[in-house]
């Protein structure tokens, strides 16, 4: 393997730990309502925009901010804990 494939393939790996931490914390900023559902899912949204992949992967985590907003009776700009 050349050394630009090792490079494309560390970056690659470390882009997909960013996102990862990134849909962790907007996750646990929504969870414990330091940030609305709304602005977990824009969030969300625009990280999903970024390829097929990242979309899957947002999925499970726009899920749980649907079902954040439901719990919070269609509040979507509630922030309990903040």
């Amino acid at each position: 393997m050349s050394d630009a494939d090792e490079t494309e393939m560390e970056v690659h790996r470390r882009s997909l730990a960013v996102e990862g931490v990134m849909m962790m914390l907007i996750d646990g900023l929504a969870a414990r309502g330091t940030i609305s559902a709304d602005e977990a899912e824009d969030m969300l949204r625009i990280l999903s925009k970024s390829s097929e992949a990242s979309a899957a992967r947002a999925s499970g985590s726009l899920r749980i901010v649907r079902q954040l907003k439901r719990l919070r009776r269609g509040d979507g700009a509630m922030t309990p804990g903040a």
